[in-house]
């Protein structure tokens, strides 16, 4: 109870007010324009029902890793569902005493404080598509609530890898004879095969560095590096993360040497020269700009 009130400032919900007509419109063209996932066709069944919030339970955390969202971006969660009511149902696999969330568990967590908040019964149950009892098995739950994280959420590295992995196992197994897992994987997350090899090599980095990844300090092609080197280097060099030079080529340098003081020794900055920059400008007709940004956020993935 404490925690929710900390989370949600109740003068935000003064002036709640109904979806207007305009608002159900754009509701509709909002789910015909993000519909990515292979999951959404049920969007346009018309079979979504509205199901109680007390009968939902969050998926096994094994199967949802991914985390809550940060208090603000909570907030305007609740705003937006508040204002343009509930833009994608939740999925709910129906379970004997009651139903799993799939996906849109932060959007039944809104819901629960908005039911709170305002005593309004129109947020006593939720809008949901939901998968019968027979219509899936573990390992389809498990792929939707990866899919649809994927498409609906802006991820962490750590999030991803996990998010790869978990698709790799499953469709290692049922793929056909000739076909590439990391492509099928590719073809379904819409990013390149490589990257799919890159994240999927991340499955032996130490758990420290994606906070690095995400900070910025290093960049994929490194972290995959990082995670080629024995576990008890990876600690080392984590543990002296402030006086280490994280070069591409000196990371590949360092996977020659055996000891890992002579690796620190390698890494050092002190010791290390800054890489040399330079500028570049580049002029390109107007009506290429598109194809052009295209190729250098291809580009910027690779670094």
């Amino acid at each position: 109870m404490s925690t929710k009130k900390s989370i949600i400032n109740k003068d935000r919900f003064k002036n709640l007010s109904g979806m207007s007509a305009f608002d159900k419109d754009k509701r509709q063209e909002n789910r015909k324009e993000n519909a990515k996932s292979r999951f959404d066709i049920d969007v346009f069944s018309n079979d979504i029902s509205q199901i109680d919030i007390n009968k939902l339970t969050s998926a096994p955390s094994e199967w949802n890793f991914y985390s809550k969202l940060p208090e603000e971006k909570f907030l305007e969660l609740i705003e937006s569902i508040e204002k343009n009511s509930l833009l994608h149902p939740v999925v709910l696999w129906e379970k004997n005493d009651g139903y799993m969330i799939l996906s849109g568990h932060n959007r039944v967590r809104a819901y629960k404080a908005l039911y709170e908040m305002t005593k309004d019964e129109k947020y006593s149950k939720i809008p949901s598509i939901v998968k019968r009892k027979d219509d899936i098995d573990e390992n389809t739950a498990r792929e939707i609530i990866v899919d649809t994280n994927w498409i609906q959420r802006q991820l962490t590295t750590y999030e991803k890898t996990q998010s790869i992995l978990q698709k790799y196992v499953r469709i290692k197994s049922e793929k056909k004879k000739g076909e590439k897992t990391r492509d099928l994987i590719a073809s379904q997350l819409g990013i390149s095969g490589r990257m799919v090899q890159n994240y999927l090599s991340l499955n032996m980095l130490n758990s420290g560095f994606f906070e690095l990844i995400d900070e910025s300090v290093i960049n994929i092609k490194m972290a995959v590096l990082l995670a080629k080197l024995p576990d008890k280097t990876q600690k080392l060099i984590l543990k002296n993360k402030d006086d280490i030079n994280f070069d591409v080529n000196l990371l590949k340098k360092a996977s020659e040497f055996k000891d890992d003081e002579e690796i620190l020794e390698l890494l050092r900055k002190d010791e290390k020269k800054e890489d040399e920059l330079i500028t570049l400008k580049v002029k390109i007709r107007k009506d290429k700009k598109e194809e052009f940004m295209k190729i250098y956020r291809d580009w910027l993935k690779t670094m």
